[in-house]
C-alpha cells in the first residue's frame, strides 16, 4: 500500500535563443536552477553551448549521489562518527551512453573517502551495508519511475 508523502512541484521554462538552457522553479523556493548542455552531451546533440551548464543528466548523478551521502552520513552521525569534510567525502561518476541513438544514464558510481578511528571501522561497514536500501533517490532510480506525460494547446 502506498501513501503519498509529498507532491514535488517543479515549473520549466526554456530560455530565449536557440540555446538548450532552461530554468528549473522549484514550488515554494525562491532560486531558480538553470540546466543546459556541455562535454560529451553537447556533442551528442552537435552543440557548442555559449554557456556550458550541468545537463538534466548531471542532475540526476548529483541526485543520486546527495541523497545516498545524506542517508550515509546521518548513519554515521547516529553511530557518532564525524561526516565533515575533513572526515567524509563522496563523488560521484554517471555513465551516460549513445544507446540505440539516444542518450541514457545507464551506470551512477559513488565513492566514499571516510576517515574513521580503528574501534569504529566495524559501525562504519554496518552503516555502508544498509544506506542504499534507505536512499529514496537511488531506489526510484533502480525501481524505475513511471513517466506520463499530458498536454494542453491554445490556439492563439
Amino acid at each position: 500500500m502506498t501513501t503519498l508523502a509529498h507532491l514535488s512541484k517543479v515549473k520549466v521554462h526554456k530560455e530565449s535563443g536557440n540555446s538548450k538552457i532552461k530554468r528549473i522553479e522549484f514550488d515554494g523556493f525562491p532560486e531558480a536552477a538553470r540546466m543546459g548542455i556541455h562535454g560529451g552531451v553537447a556533442e551528442f546533440f552537435k552543440m557548442k553551448p555559449d554557456e556550458p551548464l550541468p545537463s538534466t543528466l548531471d542532475y540526476v548523478v548529483g541526485a543520486v549521489a546527495g541523497c545516498l551521502t545524506g542517508v550515509l552520513t546521518g548513519a554515521l552521525e547516529g553511530r557518532g562518527i564525524r561526516t565533515d569534510s575533513e572526515k567524509f567525502e563522496t563523488d560521484a561518476e554517471g555513465t551516460i551512453e549513445n544507446v540505440d541513438g539516444q542518450l541514457l544514464l545507464t551506470h551512477v558510481t559513488v565513492t566514499y573517502r571516510i576517515k574513521v578511528p580503528k574501534d569504529q571501522r566495524a559501525a562504519t561497514e554496518r552503516a555502508l551495508e544498509h544506506h542504499e536500501s534507505r536512499c529514496p533517490v537511488s531506489q526510484s532510480v533502480k525501481r524505475g519511475i513511471t513517466v506520463e506525460w499530458r498536454s494542453e494547446i491554445e490556439e492563439e
